[in-house]
């Protein structure tokens, strides 16, 4: 694997390649998003959430795998899902079949229908990924819908069991500036991996701007700006921990000809970890 002289991967990757960063960091913006507006509900509910966001990752892996074929230039993420289809559709399976029993069971009336609707706009944004739609993902980036539905994904359960009255348009504010840092990170993401997508005719951002990288850099400086400016009027943890993903991002882009594409993408998602600074014990 890149980077890496021997055939085990070292330590610091195997988070990213069995798929767990991003579920690690969907649960900690749920928390941080259901104390900053007291939602109560079950913690089974971030147990559901981690499960969710793994399985529709692993899923989309292993279609990938299929879908890239034996394609050079796959990245090292897609070349593990390769060597380990087998076991990896198994925990999948298992992993997927746990979390609908613990959907049935403790999933409150009141979140059914935006889980549901929540759901239809992922399979949506899935079905024009796989049938290539170029006209839609030429108007709307992939990289925005994704990261704007893994928001969705990560507040759905706060607003749904929130106090009545209490997330109104704050509340959808700090959601969207959260869906632009997780956007920010897919946009950097396709950056790195650019290459890799032009082998596999993988449409993404980079592919179809590759002058982009200025404006994206812009962008997550104003997100740092922006967050920060917001802090009187929404939850302070939330615009806080968004600026230092935002600056975080920053950082690391300027940092991208020092370091291989497997490490900036390890560090683009760890770099979305910061509500953990506020919700350490």
């Amino acid at each position: 694997m890149p980077g890496n002289s021997g055939n085990k991967p070292p330590a610091w990757l195997w988070p990213n390649l069995l798929g767990l960063d991003a579920p690690a960091v969907a649960v900690s913006w749920q928390v941080l998003f259901s104390c900053s507006f007291d939602a109560d509900f079950p913690a089974v509910l971030h147990l559901i959430l981690g499960l969710s966001v793994w399985c529709i990752y692993l899923a989309d892996r292993l279609c990938d795998s299929v879908r890239a074929g034996e394609t050079a230039g796959v990245t090292d993420r897609l070349m593990f899902t390769r060597r380990n289809f087998k076991a990896l559709a198994i925990a999948l399976a298992f992993a997927a079949g746990a979390n609908l029993l613990l959907i049935a069971r403790h999933v409150p009336g009141k979140l059914i229908v935006p889980g549901l609707l929540t759901a239809t706009l992922l399979a949506a944004y899935y079905l024009l990924r796989f049938m290539n739609g170029a006209r839609f993902t030429a108007v709307i980036p992939r990289e925005i819908l994704c990261g704007m539905l893994y928001a969705l994904g990560c507040v759905i359960a706060t607003n749904a069991c929130a106090p009545s009255g209490s997330t109104g348009a704050p509340f959808w504010f700090a959601a969207f500036l959260l869906g632009l840092v997780c956007s920010a990170n897919c946009m950097l993401i396709s950056l790195w991996e650019h290459r890799e997508d032009l082998a596999a005719c993988d449409r993404s951002i980079a592919t179809t701007h590759p002058r982009i990288l200025g404006t994206i850099a812009a962008a997550v400086s104003s997100l740092t700006v922006i967050s920060l400016a917001a802090t009187p009027f929404l939850p302070w943890r939330i615009c806080i921990s968004v600026a230092l993903s935002a600056l975080a991002l920053r950082v690391i882009l300027n940092r991208e000809t020092r370091l291989p594409t497997p490490m900036l993408r390890v560090l683009a998602d760890a770099a979305l970890l910061t509500p953990l600074a506020f919700l350490w014990g």
